[in-house]
């Protein structure tokens, strides 16, 4: 009977979009229709209505457990006969998680990287004042510049700025060597050449020809570090020496951040070196094919035009990118499987006030004339289940640090009770930033000043 009705739904769907001769399309009889395809053409279109729950019926009947979806192969259309490869359940074994002890490492504030700070503030805060001088490392050069390789045109421009820099091998190695000593109104022929093995191989070995005129030299005039530099940034900081201690404090919490994460990072391992999973190989397909989408969303960000992009998966090679994804989602899936086990065996769970805390949390990051607006892509089943899963990792992960030992029972790097706690990262979340755009400063590092 279910066979039956799903050649009849079978064929008020092959009706509607197949032109028979001497009829008008969609009113087609049955058994003309059917011998115009063939009995086969009915039966392969309506078993995507029966397979699933003859699966299922079969599933039931053998008295198993499947894991996913079944990988089915059609053997005979008529009578339908197929067979059908069930996945097991995962099977996971903690080991004796109880003897893990590790402590994180300290964080140690080093100045230096706090002065580099501040400097790359006052760099970006600089003003370029013209010179009558010859050219310094720093530099930011005016010119003309004609180029070629082999005689094909290259990097041509007219009046560009160009910033010098020893460092940099823009738009070829020892370009800035060249232009450093030059005065106001010189012009310079010379070639370089690029390394053998360069990372472009277009431009591997190839030696360009420059034309350069000097057309105006610039001094960068940075801010002094006093207290109109801190004011001038807009940030609520009203002396160098709170701009100094501000930075500090956001540069501990960077490191703390980093430290934690890395020292969750080794509880995992060693929590995984005592235990064993066993999972079917669907988990890490499906894994791998998550992997591989955020590559591909990553490459399409980093390129400036979707023929850009083209070219680019043109040049990507499937079993490299295989090689270097697929063990990496295999072992994603285990260290998840053994985290989930932790967490059953050790009783965490999470409830609806909790993920009903979490939405608030991060509905409170939001302008608030947009929060109503954006409540339901959060308060929808699949985001609370996206957002329970989140809140269990961070207590699963908070119950390791306790048994390791570092006197802490925070989940994650910030405190469960504190207050200024940061949000979940949630589809809900990302879906609703595409929305409502985050204003950002000017720099990136006055962001992190007012952080």
């Amino acid at each position: 009977a279910d066979m039956q009705t799903a050649l009849d739904n079978a064929y008020q769907r092959l009706v509607k979009r197949t032109v028979v001769p001497g009829f008008r399309k969609g009113k087609a009889p049955r058994p003309i229709l059917e011998r115009y395809l063939g009995k086969d053409r009915f039966i392969e279109e309506s078993l995507d209505e029966v397979l699933p729950k003859a699966c299922a019926d079969a599933i039931k009947e053998n008295d198993m457990k499947s894991f996913g979806t079944p990988d089915v192969e059609v053997l005979q259309n008529d009578p339908v006969i197929f067979k059908a490869t069930v996945s097991l359940p995962p099977k996971v074994e903690l080991g004796d998680y109880n003897s893990i002890k590790l402590a994180p490492e300290p964080v140690e504030v080093n100045e230096d990287v706090v002065n580099g700070m501040i400097k790359q503030l006052r760099h970006e805060k600089a003003t370029w004042e013209p010179v009558e001088r010859s050219v310094k490392d720093g530099d930011l050069v005016v010119m003309d510049m004609e180029s070629t390789i082999d005689g094909t045109p290259f990097v041509n421009h007219k009046a560009m700025q160009f910033g010098i820099n020893l460092e940099s091998g823009y738009p070829a190695p020892g370009f800035s060597e060249e232009i450093i000593g030059l005065k106001l109104g010189a012009e310079k022929e010379f070639t370089l050449k690029y390394p053998d093995d360069f990372a472009k191989p277009e431009l591997a070995g190839k030696e360009p020809n420059f034309k350069i005129n000097v057309i105006e030299i610039k001094e960068e005039n940075m801010p002094l570090e006093d207290d109109d530099f801190a004011k001038s940034l807009g940030v609520d900081i009203e002396t160098f020496a709170d701009l100094k201690s501000r930075m500090a404090d956001n540069y501990r919490q960077q490191l703390e951040n980093q430290t934690a994460d890395k020292y969750e990072a080794q509880l995992i391992d060693e929590l995984v070196k005592v235990s064993s999973a066993e999972f079917p190989p669907n988990l890490v397909d499906m894994e791998y094919e998550r992997l591989v989408n955020q590559q591909l969303d990553r490459w399409q960000q980093q390129v400036g035009s979707e023929a850009e992009y083209h070219e680019l998966l043109g040049r990507v090679n499937p079993e490299e990118l295989s090689q270097q994804l697929r063990p990496k989602a295999e072992d994603r899936v285990r260290r998840s499987l053994i985290l989930g086990k932790l967490a059953t065996d050790e009783n965490l769970e999470v409830s609806d006030e909790e993920i009903n805390d979490e939405i608030e949390l991060m509905l409170s990051t939001m302008p608030e004339e947009q929060r109503d607006g954006q409540r339901p892509s959060f308060e929808n089943p699949e985001a609370r289940e996206e957002i329970s899963q989140i809140l269990l990792s961070r207590k699963t992960i908070a119950r390791l640090r306790e048994i390791a030992g570092d006197g802490s029972q925070t989940a994650t790097k910030i405190p469960e009770d504190n207050a200024e706690k940061k949000p979940a990262k949630t589809t809900a979340k990302k879906a609703a930033a595409k929305k409502t755009p985050k204003e950002t400063t000017s720099t990136k590092v006055e962001e992190e000043i007012k952080d």
